[in-house]
């Protein structure tokens, strides 16, 4: 039973590691935004990921339509913003310019990229949409972490089981081990040689960059288990089960180093450590769960004693805190990543979080088998025991696959808050004679340039209508100061009416009027459409006996500082402070606004005055729980600033 229980091991290893450690450096905000029409020519493009990428492997390239690049040098981390990169541009003339960029994610080396189009005095097309492309997933890659999590596992598993649960084991054979330590040594060589292609760049460039030194310190445990084992390898008795422990240890120290270049480790501020400590303890109960029983299988043998008795009732006890700690920290890591129960169930992330959630219930139910009918028999017979306890390894690596797949897919948080991942605006109405009924969609839904299709169908009949001009009409119904503009819709092959323009330029609620010109029958369609804010990146710093800071990215590279002092429930000094792209203060000719608010109760509004060019504080008595602060500044040029931001005092 030895090397199918090895085999079943190797199978489900991964467990001890898998689904929730990787993402993807996706683009979260660019500026020139997608589809933009500038009346000037910007000096720089800079691109917003969701994850902090590694700048020596990754590129933006701005291209003219004959393909001539005007774009100086390579692309740049922005100071004190590391997840955002910019590229320095020649003189622009009129004219539209195709952004594209590669980037390598630092966290984990996943390759994505894609392109967009930006215009200098002229509007780019409605076919230059936002374009996001990944590799595959690796087989390379899959098949390298599969080795180092199973190796991970054995080690783990036999450094506790042997030393613990079943100390005669430790006197069995040697090999398993070294075994486990050849799989998990070459899983590291494998992910290295993986990324590396993912990067396209020789082994001594990738080598330098931060990926590279994170699989250094990866291997440095794994040095130390090899020489743990050629010492512990000629002893015997307590030495040996010594020197198990020390393999145990090491083996943590090893799963530690992992998460330290996984995702867990992205989080900002206080949360940091907390995702570490989950994920790790995630990490080392599953292994020691998963590993630990087929550590136990191929120690056991097939007849029983009093010393096998003892161990099975050993393991299973300690299985049982394992089992909950399980749980608690997988829940805890699957709400971080996944985020809400629409990501859960919409995303292809999701629903693979779930699918894998479901097999480790099936795994707990087996499990429970083995402790309340196979470990009360096992003074008479193993039988039970080990068929159960092989059914939980074929579960195991079942769910090893569907964690294959999650590890170099995109966490569905990412999904949602990425740029590309549109938050698609659908309205819907009829003129008031009730004759044609209008159904408008908005891609990507956000303030800037958008794409509108209108399709437009007989109120009665449901068929679709003919006529010889659409337009639309907007009317900012929070700032009718800025005056109605228009767009005309041009008719296509499958009977909508589509056209793109930036005339939804203000988040907040417009007025849309939808016109159809068939002379005498010519109606106007009203409609509502309430415009989301863009997608904003905050930052939370925190050092000890200061207020906590968040850092909000803003567009044009700018940032707005915030913080609350004291920060805790009473009277507060609420100070906002914007910073230009250059990392100076961005002198606002206004007061700024601010209102907070708490879920469900409407705002209140808190005085304001000034203390700096760009430094503004507020006053507000806050109570506990969580508020919602809104800051609102217009810059000299007209672009009103607005941040939203969740506190919890």
């Amino acid at each position: 039973m030895r090397g199918p229980a090895l085999i079943g091991l190797l199978a489900l290893g991964a467990l001890a590691i898998a689904p929730r450690v990787s993402a993807h450096a996706l683009l979260l905000q660019a500026n020139p935004a997608n589809g933009a029409t500038l009346a000037g020519p910007p000096q720089v493009v800079t691109l917003t990921f969701t994850e902090d990428p590694e700048p020596s492997l990754s590129s933006v390239r701005v291209l003219t339509p004959s393909g001539r690049q005007v774009s100086r040098g390579p692309a740049q981390v922005v100071p004190g913003r590391p997840s955002t990169l910019r590229v320095d541009l020649d003189p622009l003339s009129t004219g539209v310019y195709t952004v594209t960029w590669r980037t390598v994610s630092r966290v984990d080396g996943h390759v994505t990229g894609g392109a967009f189009a930006f215009g200098v005095g002229v509007t780019p097309s409605a076919e230059s949409v936002s374009e996001v492309t990944s590799p595959p997933p690796s087989v390379l890659g899959g098949v390298a972490r599969w080795m180092l999590y199973a190796g991970l596992s054995v080690l783990i598993g036999a450094g506790w089981v042997w030393t613990l649960a079943f100390p005669g084991a430790a006197a069995g054979s040697w090999r398993i081990l070294w075994v486990a330590w050849i799989a998990a040594a070459l899983g590291i060589v494998g992910l290295e040689e993986a990324q590396r292609a993912d990067a396209g760049v020789d082994i001594a460039r990738f080598m330098q960059t931060s990926l590279g030194y994170s699989l250094e310190w990866r291997a440095l445990p794994l040095v130390a288990i090899a020489g743990s084992l050629v010492t512990g390898g000629p002893l015997t008795g307590l030495g040996r089960r010594v020197c198990l422990a020390v393999v145990g240890v090491l083996t943590l120290l090893a799963i530690l180093a992992h998460i330290e270049g996984g995702h867990a480790a992205a989080a900002s501020g206080a949360w940091r450590p907390v995702n570490l400590m989950v994920q790790w303890l995630h990490v080392s109960a599953v292994g020691a769960w998963i590993g630990g029983l087929a550590a136990l299988l191929v120690a056991l043998g097939r007849a029983p004693d009093d010393d096998r008795t003892a161990a099975v009732r050993r393991f299973s006890t300690v299985a049982g805190v394992l089992i909950v700690v399980v749980a608690a920290t997988g829940t805890a890591r699957a709400i971080d990543e996944v985020g809400s129960w629409s990501g859960l169930i919409t995303t292809r992330y999701g629903q693979l979080v779930l699918v894998k959630a479901g097999l480790l219930i099936l795994l707990g139910v087996l499990g429970a088998l083995n402790r309340y009918r196979s470990v009360p028999a096992a003074a008479r017979t193993l039988v039970g025991l080990r068929r159960i306890g092989a059914a939980e390894l074929v579960v195991a690596a079942v769910t090893f696959m569907i964690a294959a797949v999650l590890t170099q897919s995109a966490p569905a948080i990412f999904a949602v808050h990425a740029a590309g991942n549109t938050t698609r605006i659908v309205a819907t109405g009829n003129d008031f004679a009730t004759s044609v009924r209008a159904r408008l969609q908005v891609d990507p839904g956000l303030p800037g340039p958008n794409r509108f299709v209108a399709d437009l169908r007989d109120y009665d009949t449901g068929q679709p209508i003919q006529t010889s001009r659409v337009s639309l009409r907007f009317v900012s119904a929070d700032r009718p100061d800025l005056g109605p503009s228009t767009l005309n819709l041009t008719r296509t092959s499958n009977r909508t009416y589509q056209g793109q323009g930036p005339n939804l330029s203000l988040e907040g609620k417009w007025n849309v009027v939808v016109s159809v010109e068939r002379g005498v029958n010519s109606v106007e369609i009203p409609l509502t459409v309430v415009v989301p804010s863009q997608p904003q990146r905050v930052r939370t710093i925190q050092a000890p006996g200061q207020p906590t800071l968040y850092s909000i990215d803003l567009s044009g590279g700018r940032v707005l500082d915030a913080y609350l002092d004291p920060g805790r429930a009473g009277f507060n000094e609420v100070h906002a402070t914007y910073i230009d792209a250059a990392g100076r203060e961005l002198p606002v000719p206004g007061l700024a606004t601010m209102t907070m608010n708490r879920q469900g109760t409407a705002s209140i509004a808190v005085p304001v005055r000034r203390f700096g060019p760009g430094h503004f504080i507020g006053d507000a008595t806050l109570g506990r729980g969580e508020w919602e602060l809104e800051i609102v500044a217009t810059t000299a040029g007209g672009e009103v600033l607005r941040t939203r931001l969740t506190i919890r005092l």
